[in-house]
């Protein structure tokens, strides 16, 4: 099969990758949907492409970040739910660990130096098995507390100091995050995320010079808790912010979703929009904290020489409800959560002002990358599409101009509770599968929602079960079925044979 590379010949491209945690399509500044700025997203989306289509294969990180940088979905990479919390409590059966290699494991094969910095969130101590270099991948970000203590200086990472973090957790039982906005209490230069960002940089010195690198700049934010410097708190006007059409919650809403435990926080919070207006205020704020942060290693990069032949990836692996649909946290299969953005610049490969507006998945990633530096992703039978085709040649656009695929593609996504959530979440797992313009959902207790995207993109209302919608709602559910049976996915084989008996 021959190689869709286009520079396949030529010295392969180092490849830049840097990944956001939680953050959501609409704080891409380029895109008008929200007054949050992210000049450097802007910036490397202008001297290439921005991918506006971009779904997550599961609204949290493992799972998400597995499809990343496997190529696979996630119950195919071993990673459905978050893996850690599998040993976190009483009941587990012991952390997950990715099941596929990475793409660093094929990039180091083919020549390449390979390093990751930052949030890992695939398995104990497995970063290193596949990297030449890691540094603060543990989870929990201890090897930081320990850095802070040697600073003497308290624990930037609020979460590991219960009389610090309680305002950022809820009342209610397990303790997770609130919408709680904070100004930061240590030294803007001891912060979590910048000191990710010293250790990436110092990383860049330490690379076998005579190889092409491949890095990975993984950082915790715009994660809560919202805790950011003094100027990105004080950055955005709450007043200003508008109120989302879909603030509330569905009434034709999966019937355990008011009393889930994602609504509870929310409410609690707050029903009127009034009160969520600072917090969305500062989690903007996080955002452009971050883009400058990204921006500061990207320089780092141009003043080693790293980007005169780079491919460069900015990409988030999961958004964030913020409230809307009546909802806190991400785990929901609503766009806020699922619909991420994408970037990607290669100078003299992909043309500036590209704009894709095809479906596409983080599944993608991987086999893009690995066709970027000359491999031929087809013989590892990835779930992912190489996306450069479309992102070159003939088949891309420029000035910004959507681009779209002639036939739809099937986008699935997924969430899974690890056995320590059963409890207390109050939600069902489910299934999800996007197709042209229509958007269906299938939950654990057979309970179904069915959305036409192009004319209700704020997700209100559900169609499922109507006359009209019947012969579509069957035509998904069978497809979903279909990718079920194909990849080896638990919950829709247990339908199957269920619905067979």
């Amino acid at each position: 099969m021959p190689n869709d590379s286009p520079r396949s010949s030529d010295t392969p491209p180092n490849i830049i990758v840097v990944l956001t945690d939680n953050q959501r399509l609409d704080t891409i500044s380029m895109l008008g949907r929200t007054a949050c700025q992210t000049p450097t997203w802007d910036r490397i989306a202008r001297a290439g492409a921005f991918c506006d289509n971009v779904r997550t294969t599961s609204p949290i990180c493992s799972p998400a970040r597995a499809s990343i940088f496997t190529g696979y979905q996630p119950q195919q990479a071993g990673m459905p739910t978050i893996g850690f919390l599998y040993n976190k409590l009483d009941g587990g059966t012991g952390a997950l660990s990715i099941n596929k290699p990475p793409i660093a494991h094929h990039l180091r094969q083919a020549g390449y130096d390979t390093s990751f910095t930052g949030k890992w969130h695939l398995g104990p101590d497995n970063a290193e098995q596949y990297h030449d270099r890691t540094a603060a991948t543990a989870h929990d970000n201890h090897d930081y507390t320990q850095w802070c203590l040697d600073q003497g200086i308290p624990d930037g990472f609020v979460f590991h100091d219960p009389k610090r973090s309680a305002p950022y957790r809820s009342k209610l039982e397990p303790h997770m995050s609130v919408p709680q906005p904070g100004v930061l209490d240590i030294p803007e230069d001891k912060e979590h995320n910048r000191w990710t960002l010293e250790q990436a940089t110092a990383d860049l010195d330490q690379r076998d010079a005579s190889k092409p690198l491949y890095s990975v700049l993984s950082f915790e934010g715009p994660h809560p808790p919202l805790i950011v410097p003094q100027h990105y708190y004080d950055m955005y006007d709450p007043a200003s912010i508008p109120e989302p059409d879909n603030w509330a919650m569905n009434d034709a809403c999966p019937n355990f979703l008011p009393d889930s435990y994602f609504a509870r926080v929310r409410n609690a919070w707050g029903r009127d929009f009034d009160a969520w207006r600072k917090s969305i205020a500062v989690y903007w704020g996080y955002v452009t904290y971050i883009d400058h942060l990204i921006q500061e290693y990207l320089d780092a990069c141009a003043a080693r020489g790293l980007l005169d032949n780079a491919l460069v990836v900015l990409l988030s692996d999961h958004g964030e409800m913020l409230g809307q649909h009546g909802l806190w946290q991400k785990m929901c299969p609503y766009d806020e959560a699922l619909r991420v953005p994408m970037a990607m610049s290669w100078p003299g490969v992909i043309d500036p002002n590209t704009r894709l507006s095809m479906d596409a998945s983080l599944i993608d990633v991987t086999p893009t990358l690995l066709a970027a530096a000359g491999i031929d992703p087809a013989p590892l039978q990835m779930e992912g599409t190489n996306l450069l085709p479309h992102l070159t040649g003939s088949t891309s656009e420029s000035k910004l101009e959507p681009t779209s695929e002639a036939e739809p593609r099937d986008i699935f996504c997924q969430y899974n509770k690890a056995p320590a959530q059963e409890a207390w979440q109050g939600v069902e797992n489910w299934r999800c599968i996007k197709r042209g313009p229509w958007k269906y959902v299938y939950h654990a207790d057979g309970q179904v929602e069915l959305f036409k995207l192009d004319r209700d993109p704020g997700e209100r209302h559900n169609l499922a079960g109507q006359p009209a919608t019947k012969n579509t709602q069957q035509m998904l559910a069978d497809r979903l079925d279909a990718w079920g049976q194909r990849t080896g996915d638990p919950l829709l084989s247990d339908k199957m044979e269920t619905a067979s008996s």
